[in-house]
């Protein structure tokens, strides 16, 4: 048994309902009998015994018609001991229980107790029946003595409980109160107070049936009713669908059943029951139609103009698709077809997860990535505007590991950037923000004590070398990392080539000697500009001799002049001992490469050999 403090003052109490007057900024006022309208401030005292006078004060108690105490039990105007404008005397009916006491004017209570009339007479409890097999709803019966002083019984519900105030008890005397078992109850103890000083937890717990579920309708349509078996179902509150979405629902009259409506937005998954106690129980899995993508007819090396076809279930439920890059695609760029969906490759998409959305709660993604240009690391559209940036540090998990294992050594760093704005500008640093990279000098210029690099609108791009010192400082375990900040740009991707590393531009197994002469590098240039070929790097050849007199020719891809001609008299060493043949770019065979037109390719080669890669390398 706790102890609680006696009120036996006048208790402050807080206006509700209306005023006679209404409201107004008097409200405000700290004197609580300066204020308009009737007020009930206080009463006492507390607690009381039954038929005792009881002064109850506020303001404008003159036009108070009727008191109500707690249990209905209401006393008229004509029965008042004494009123005057501040205060009603009046004498405690016999049929009063716990609670709150009422003032009000006609039909309408202007005013109610914040604090609890209490009562003085010594409670006692004897007995508590039933106490097994209980449902929420199920009435149970207190007996003893004075029990009709007890203000409230609150039963076993997580931390506060679930409490049963002295006006909703179902019967009431002085040896015996009935109540009813509120939805939230669970098994437990119950607990007894007078709303003042007593309180009386009782020895034995209460067994308390809770809610159980055996069964859901396992699938329907959107807007579709189902139905939800159990027991003891009415102590459900609240019916909520995968995506947290709850929906309206009744309980049959044995409370074995919920019968409940499949909202327009939510997802297949287990139904949640939230109780009144606060515990939730699971359905079995529950099914919606949804749409999925069982066929990709493209996924990868996607380039600009690349039709995508997806099969899959369901595609007249999609509302929307999106693009990684491009966002939400207008109805004009897709076509749906049955459970065909095409789309074509926009220029501006990039690597990442395409979106069919059926709903707010459901949607289906399927992986696209586009062609990749040799050496790019990381791919994307980084915004640089209003001097926001873009970074790669050594908290950033999969991307700080990625370019780990690309930075493995000295070599050149290519930023490629798309203009936004007329005055675009950034500056590059290690991660740390302060130290410069020194490939990046000869692009900067010192702009109001800060080095700025302004780039050419025309070409953006940043293309500098890296040291080795610089690369360690960078990417080793524990390195700085990069940033790069500014305004007016895009970045698009970062790319980086060791020196030293080959490039591919071709593989393939073509053999000469039948009198083949293919094109290397169909798309004239296409290959060159993806790898910054330049000039003073080295091309190679990778040729298998058909026999010992073979020889080997590279033409200008557009059938231009000879580059090289090679014969196994001469170097057949060479061949055997690096399996290729090498030839040093200058700046015309790039120049010619970069020449596009409808026909040709980089190089043209004939021989008696089999051709199977060609290579650009810095060395």
């Amino acid at each position: 048994m706790k102890n609680f403090k006696n009120i036996f003052t006048l208790l402050v109490v807080a206006l509700v309902g209306l005023s006679l007057t209404g409201c107004s900024e008097d409200d405000l006022d700290t004197n609580p009998y300066g204020k308009s309208g009737v007020n009930l401030v206080g009463f006492g005292p507390s607690p009381i015994l039954r038929t005792q006078e009881i002064r109850i004060t506020g303001t404008n108690m003159t036009n108070v018609t009727k008191v109500v105490f707690p249990g209905d039990a209401a006393v008229e105007k004509s029965g008042f001991n004494r009123v005057d404008n501040e205060n009603i005397y009046v004498n405690v009916p016999d049929e009063s229980i716990p609670g709150h006491i009422s003032l009000m004017v006609g039909n309408d209570t202007v005013a109610k107790s914040a604090s609890l009339l209490t009562f003085e007479e010594p409670i006692e409890v004897t007995s508590v029946t039933p106490m097994a097999g209980l449902n929420a709803g199920d009435e149970i019966t207190i007996k003893g003595d004075y029990v009709y002083n007890i203000a409230e019984v609150v039963f076993t519900c997580g931390v506060s409980g679930a409490p049963v105030p002295a006006e909703e008890f179902t019967y009431v005397s002085r040896r015996e109160i009935r109540l009813r078992v509120p939805l939230a109850a669970e098994t437990g103890t119950i607990t007894m107070n007078d709303g003042a000083k007593w309180e009386l937890e009782w020895k034995e717990p209460l067994e308390i049936l809770s809610a159980t579920v055996t069964g859901v309708t396992p699938s329907a349509d959107f807007g579709q009713q189902i139905t939800i078996t159990g027991t003891n179902l009415h102590t459900v509150e609240t019916v909520m669908f995968a995506g947290g979405v709850a929906a309206e629902f009744s309980v049959s009259d044995d409370h074995n059943s919920i019968t409940v409506t499949v909202p327009d937005e939510c997802r297949s998954g287990v139904i949640n029951l939230v109780l009144f106690s606060g515990a939730t129980l699971t359905t079995d899995e529950f099914s919606v139609p949804t749409v999925t993508v069982t066929e990709v007819s493209k996924s990868e090396d996607l380039v600009e103009g690349d039709v995508v076809t997806l099969t899959g279930e369901n595609f007249d439920r999609i509302k929307e698709v999106r693009l990684p890059g491009v966002g939400t695609l207008s109805a004009d760029q897709y076509t749906i077809s049955g459970n065909t969906l095409t789309f074509t490759v926009p220029a501006e998409m990039t690597d990442g997860d395409g979106e069919l959305v059926q709903n707010a709660y459901i949607t289906t993604t399927f992986a696209l990535s586009i062609r990749k240009l040799e050496g790019v690391v990381w791919q994307g559209k980084a915004d640089l505007s209003g001097w926001s940036n873009w970074g790669v540090f050594n908290w950033d998990g999969d991307l700080w590991k990625r370019f780990q294992e690309a930075f493995n050594g000295p070599g050149q760093l290519t930023l490629h950037f798309v203009v936004t704005n007329d005055n675009p500008m950034y500056k590059i640093r290690m991660g740390d923000w302060a130290t410069r990279l020194s490939g990046a000098a000869a692009f900067e210029s010192e702009d109001g004590g800060e080095w700025i690099i302004h780039p050419n609108t025309e070409n953006p791009d940043l293309v500098i070398d890296l040291t080795a010192e610089e690369v360690q400082a960078m990417f080793s375990d524990g390195g700085k990392g990069i940033v790069v900040w500014g305004d007016g740009l895009q970045l698009q991707y970062v790319k980086y080539i060791v020196a030293g590393a080959e490039r591919t531009i071709w593989s393939g197994n073509e053999d000469l000697s039948d009198g083949h002469q293919p094109y290397i590098g169909s798309d004239a240039g296409a290959e060159f500009i993806e790898i910054g070929a330049h000039a003073g790097q080295i091309c190679r050849f990778y040729i298998t001799p058909s026999t010992d007199d073979w020889w080997f020719q590279v033409f200008e891809g557009h059938w231009g002049p000879m580059y090289g001609e090679w014969k196994g008299e001469t170097h057949a060493a060479e061949v055997a001992a690096t399996g290729c043949v090498k030839l040093e770019l200058t700046q015309a065979m790039i120049d010619a490469a970069l020449t596009q037109q409808w026909w040709g390719g980089i190089f043209v080669v004939q021989g008696s050999v089999t051709l199977t890669k060609v290579t650009v390398a810095n060395l």
